[in-house]
């Protein structure tokens, strides 16, 4: 690419800094959340592999799960602080940019990791594919009118919860659980998805005692309880896992 493409300007995300310290103590959907909102209205440091004749690559990570991350920095401190290799340089990317690079199949990336060490984010590539389709036009901001997505982590006894309520309840054969959040951009909700042989009233109420038996779980995340069955649900568990499935 002609021209110097790096960047020489500062880059601060001061608030987005201090949220991802913050989720170091609080791993909650809710402040997973505020992360994303704030990040997708953000521009990174991206570091580049460089080489003598002008070529370069996005810089990517892996773990001990054999995963691949593309790895960006929130601001000009982190990535000075951690970038040591004199073949990396930095490279300003929105949000979107980086949503592009991971979806990319020829690069086979796991999603992005946001500054690596401390006070690490992952986002990855199911969240940010969910994200990719609900976008009505372009811009990341947009794409969180109402995403759908697998969470990062779920709340410690919501397995065990789950299962309780369903060891007397024969009716359930399957639970899809969600993150959703609302068009007003406020409010974040856990989407269970039940798979019922119930029907009628008998439904109506089967679900929603499942919903409010669930609820003191959900770490203040108010539940959404539906039939896999409804159009909705069907398009938001597609191709998911079940997260409980009677044996």
């Amino acid at each position: 690419m002609a021209g110097d493409i790096f960047i020489h300007e500062e880059i601060r995300n001061d608030e987005l800094l201090k949220l991802m310290h913050e989720m170091r103590q609080d791993r909650t959907p809710a402040k997973m959340l505020e992360v994303l909102k704030l990040a997708a209205a953000s521009c990174f440091i991206v570091p580049v592999d460089t080489t003598r004749d002008g070529r370069y690559s996005f810089h990517a990570v892996g773990d001990n799960k054999g995963r691949r991350f593309v790895v960006a920095y929130s601001d000009t401190g982190s990535f000075e602080t951690s970038v040591k290799d004199e073949n990396q340089k930095g490279v300003k990317a929105t949000f979107e940019d980086l949503m592009e690079v991971v979806l990319q199949d020829k690069l086979r990336l796991d999603g992005m990791i946001i500054n690596p060490g401390a006070a690490e984010v992952i986002f990855g590539k199911e969240l940010i594919n969910s994200i990719k389709e609900q976008m009505g036009v372009p811009g990341a901001d947009d794409a969180l009118d109402m995403v759908v997505a697998k969470p990062e982590s779920y709340p410690p006894k919501l397995r065990e919860m789950i299962a309780e309520f369903c060891r007397d309840e024969e009716r359930i054969s399957r639970v899809y659980v969600r993150l959703l959040t609302t068009p007003d951009r406020k409010t974040m909700k856990w989407l269970l998805g039940v798979e019922t042989s119930a029907e009628g009233e008998e439904k109506k109420y089967l679900l929603d005692t499942f919903g409010r038996f669930l609820t003191p779980y959900l770490q203040g995340v108010e539940p959404i309880t539906a039939d896999t069955c409804e159009d909705f649900v069907k398009q938001a568990i597609k191709d998911a896992e079940p997260f409980y499935e009677r044996t």
